[in-house]
């Protein structure tokens, strides 16, 4: 007797990657390259188990250099241009329109932002998410969307603003706690705010986002600039803007970054006499 095919192995997703510049807006309080970097962090999780669970995934995106940058950290999406028509929606039906051509009648749109999404709860998702033609699951407020779902036809996307009772109004069902089962919070938790963020942390985050989290005081480490100023054959040793030697574990330094050179300038989030990931 044939096998049932596991949850999410018929499914194609798609995810639209806005420039990292324009990311995040509203965690406007961090500085500049910090909230860039965390932006870039949350979407490299959220894709990392994306990958790992749906048949095909596709990034919607005009960055230069997307494919090549995600490929230094073992993620092989098929990266796709936008077409030209603005906004996230018609970036989402594009990739969504690109993966039913390629055979993928069942597909979903995931934002870009759940750090903590866990293997288990998509699945999960995606198992219940099969029943309907098509379907969607509210963000922890209840007032966005983290992820809709078409097994049947077009996707239609409404994300942006109050986009639950949107994808309801379309005809899209509800994936309710009773119809998965039970709670998925790191499924529903993007991040739009220090706040979410460290709901995301209490929930439990990936670890390219848990990299910029201090583990003594659990929130975001100190961002700083760091100049090279030496290999000590287990770690690099670095010199803070303000005149501070640092160590650079090499394990804290971006993978294509793995040779550092002295005089080289980094971006870095630190704690106490350490950097605990440091980026151009």
């Amino acid at each position: 007797m044939d096998q049932p095919s596991p949850p999410g192995s018929t499914f194609g997703a798609v995810i639209a990657l806005k420039p990292t510049e324009q990311a995040k807006s509203r965690l406007g309080s961090l500085p500049d390259p910090l909230r860039r970097r965390l932006a870039w962090a949350m979407a490299l999780d959220t894709l990392r188990v994306v990958t790992a669970v749906a048949a095909r995934v596709v990034v919607v995106s005009d960055q230069p250099g997307l494919a090549a940058a995600l490929r230094c950290y073992d993620l092989y999406p098929q990266v796709i241009a936008e077409s030209g028509r603005a906004g996230l929606n018609a970036a989402l039906t594009d990739g969504a329109e690109h993966l039913q051509a390629l055979g993928s009648p069942s597909v979903f749109a995931c934002v870009g932002d759940l750090p903590a999404l866990s293997d288990s709860s998509l699945r999960r998702v995606l198992a219940t998410a099969a029943k309907f033609p098509r379907s969607y699951l509210a963000d922890a407020s209840g007032v966005g969307t983290t992820m809709l779902f078409s097994t049947t036809g077009p996707l239609d996307p409404r994300f942006q603003g109050a986009s639950a009772e949107a994808h309801l109004s379309s005809g899209a069902v509800p994936l309710s706690n009773d119809l998965l089962g039970l709670p998925v919070p790191d499924a529903r938790r993007d991040v739009d705010s220090q706040a979410d963020l460290f709901e995301a942390f209490r929930l439990g985050i990936g670890g390219a986002t848990g990299g910029l989290f201090d583990p003594n005081s659990q929130s975001l480490g100190r961002y700083r600039s760091v100049t090279v100023a030496g290999d000590t054959g287990h770690d690099h040793l670095g010199i803070t803007a303000d005149g501070y030697r640092i160590r650079i574990p090499r394990a804290a330094v971006d993978p294509p970054l793995r040779r550092l050179n002295t005089g080289q300038r980094l971006h870095a989030v630190t704690s106490a006499d350490r950097v605990l990931s440091a980026w151009l």
